[in-house]
């Protein structure tokens, strides 16, 4: 695992929080994972702007529960 003091960026408030950042960067590191042969950048770009980034909204939607059409 990692430490915040390791990571920490100014002003983002997620790497007060380990256990929820963990897990957010998790999500960027499986998104990675699937695209980073087409997008080099997916990890970075994910994390860019404090998680709060499109490219980070983007890979989560690969973790939500599909609705069922019924």
């Amino acid at each position: 695992m990692f430490t915040t003091s390791t990571t920490s960026k100014p002003g983002c408030s997620i790497y007060n929080d380990e256990q929820l950042h963990i897990i957010m960067d998790r999500v960027c590191e499986i998104c990675h994972e699937m695209y980073s042969h087409q997008y080099p950048n997916t990890r970075a770009d994910c994390r860019s702007d404090c998680f709060r980034s499109k490219h980070f909204q983007s890979c989560l939607e690969h973790f939500r529960p599909m609705i069922p059409y019924g």
